[in-house]
């Protein structure tokens, strides 16, 4: 009867889990608040093998009232033994700026600018640890871990957990998601997220699975695993100079 007493009924512990996930969704919406900013580093990889995909990313986020507002962002990436491709992008509200190892630009230009491009863009139904309706997704399944890691210098708590999406796919600004629809489920995310004694996420991990569509047709994988750091560090994001930007066809 003292073990039965001392130990948190199922239904109590997910309850904290929840709790914890609102809370990291609360602090979130603080910092979109206050306009601040954090640094961070992420390596993704889609499919297995010779072929696969590699990239390396690391750059800086900004945020607004409703999100991300604005990113610098330098990435490398490879496929199987391929020659590295480097990349690299500035995104200020509807307008971005990008630098590619294929662009073929008119002398003394250096940048492609976009208006509105939506595949370079940070939105709301994104697999992404700063997106609050993503964690609001995930509480139900989360699950906190017996660990205490520690990230950017601070003892973290991990919650881990797996949700069915209704389907997946990707663009220059991440992997996309929608919320599940009838009876067929387009994807699966399995997920780790680490939390400061802030709520703020330190490190997230993601296993992405593509659904087929039919038989005759491969379940793809893509993995991620992201560093933050530098919570409330002015981030400082400026535009290219006029000049060096041609508008992109």
């Amino acid at each position: 009867m003292t073990l039965l007493l001392a130990w948190p009924p199922a239904g109590a512990a997910r309850a904290e889990t929840r709790s914890s996930l609102a809370q990291a969704i609360s602090a979130l919406r603080g910092q979109y608040a206050e306009k601040s900013g954090v640094l961070f580093s992420q390596k993704t990889r889609k499919g297995l093998g010779a072929g696969a995909h590699l990239a390396v990313t690391h750059g800086k986020h900004r945020f607004a009232k409703a999100g991300v507002s604005a990113s610098d962002i330098t990435e490398t990436s490879t496929v199987g033994d391929g020659d590295s491709m480097p990349f690299r992008m500035i995104n200020l509200g509807r307008d971005t700026y990008t630098q590619t190892y294929f662009d073929t630009l008119p002398k003394g230009k250096k940048w492609n600018h976009w208006r509105d491009a939506e595949g370079f863009l940070w939105s709301q139904n994104l697999v992404d640890a700063l997106n609050p309706k993503f964690l609001q997704l995930i509480s139900a399944s989360a699950k906190k871990a017996p660990t205490k890691d520690r990230y950017d210098g601070v003892r973290t708590s991990r919650y881990d957990g797996t949700v069915e999406v209704g389907s997946i796919s990707s663009s220059q600004a991440g992997i996309h998601y929608s919320e599940r629809e009838g009876f067929w489920d387009g994807g699966r995310v399995t997920w780790k997220l680490w939390l400061g004694p802030d709520n703020l996420p330190r490190r997230f991990q993601a296993e992405i699975v593509y659904e087929p569509y039919g038989a005759e047709q491969r379940a793809d994988t893509v993995r991620m695993n992201v560093l933050y750091r530098g919570w409330g560090t002015p981030v400082h994001i400026t535009a290219p100079p006029k000049k060096l930007a041609v508008e992109a066809e």
